[in-house]
């Protein structure tokens, strides 16, 4: 089959692979989408995953349609179509070592430790229905069925943040992620949503998706410009979706005493915390930083079929698995690209 390997520090090629061969608990996926995540373009940039050094097939945001099922698999059946997940316990750590293989705390999963969906096929291993794979709803076509993946994250995200109703919420980034949380926050019952990003096009696309105000930090100080945007009444909780140092320096500063930050980006340059950051913004305030490593397929599934998440709109290329190198290249120009689709077929 054909997929795209990466061999180092954006180096990503096209090649013929084997095919897969699945195990009795394993399940094999024809795919039909799959999307350039933030994880996949860190991946790109280093030239290896966090969990693994050898080449890899990157890519997790996928659907597809189930074209064969390992004997002890139930539940799933061929010609299904799904989207979700799959997990290979270490079989190495206190966890697995004392017969709780499910707990293990560093699992390999397809395009992380695991060969990914930016191939024809995609192995899932240990595919539970329900809890890690599901079907995809009827209204929901293959490509915007390839996006609740990100959906999902930020879902445990918005969990995370656990919204009031009423309360003002900061968004910083409006990449996928963050456009999602611009929706999913409302649907929590968040009364007002400010977004912070550098990107016209972005921010003209968070409008869409239900930004009360947004903001170009490049332009104007970030922090003042939500308090004013705020209205009296500081955001109750940030989600800092841009792995960007300056975005995590101002977030403490943006929300009210006993506020809450969900920190969702991903970070590639060093972070300093200086004593007056941690004494005076977050200790002396009673802020909450909060980790949001995880998904919510159930809830993401609920809100994209009812339509409270839509994400066509954030779908903003598409290209074939042959122009795999210019896919990864687009997605990380974040003047023109929100959401990456790669087609195999």
């Amino acid at each position: 089959m054909k997929a795209a390997v990466i061999h180092g520090p954006r180096d990503i090629r096209l090649e013929t692979v084997p095919d897969p061969v699945i195990r009795s608990d394993e399940i094999l996926v024809k795919v039909m989408a799959c999307g350039i995540c933030g994880t996949d373009v860190h991946t790109y940039k280093r030239g290896q995953s966090l969990t693994a050094e050898r080449s890899l097939i990157a890519g997790h945001e996928f659907s597809g349609e189930v074209v064969e099922v390992g004997e002890e698999t139930e539940g799933i059946a061929d010609g299904d179509r799904v989207v979700g997940t799959g997990y290979r316990s270490c079989g190495k750590c206190y966890r697995c070592r004392n017969g709780q293989p499910e707990r293990c705390p560093v699992p390999s999963i397809p395009g992380e430790g695991l060969d990914g969906a930016f191939a024809e096929y995609v192995v899932i291993p240990n595919p539970m229905p329900g809890r890690a794979i599901f079907q995809i709803p009827t209204n929901l076509d293959w490509e915007e069925a390839a996006t609740v993946e990100p959906v999902s994250v930020a879902c445990h995200a918005v969990r995370r943040a656990r919204i009031q109703p009423g309360e003002t919420v900061v968004v910083l980034g409006a990449g996928m992620i963050g456009q999602v949380i611009v929706q999913a926050v409302r649907a929590a019952g968040a009364s007002r949503v400010i977004v912070s990003e550098p990107s016209g096009a972005r921010r003209d696309r968070a409008k869409e998706c239900g930004a009360d105000v947004t903001i170009n930090p490049m332009e104007r100080d970030a922090v003042e410009a939500v308090r004013e945007a705020a209205a009296g009444d500081m955001p109750a909780v940030a989600f800092e979706c841009s792995g960007v140092p300056a975005a995590f320096y101002q977030a403490p500063r943006m929300i009210g005493a006993y506020g809450r930050i969900i920190q969702v980006g991903m970070f590639e340059d060093k972070l300093e915390l200086s004593p007056e950051m941690i004494n005076q913004a977050l200790t002396f305030r009673n802020i909450t930083l909060r980790g949001c490593g995880g998904q919510r397929w159930d809830i993401a599934l609920e809100l994209m079929q009812s339509g409270q998440v839509r994400t066509k709109q954030l779908i903003t290329h598409e290209f074939p698995l042959d122009d795999i190198k210019q896919a990864f290249e687009t997605q990380l120009n974040a003047d023109e690209a929100i959401k990456v689709l790669v087609i195999p077929s």
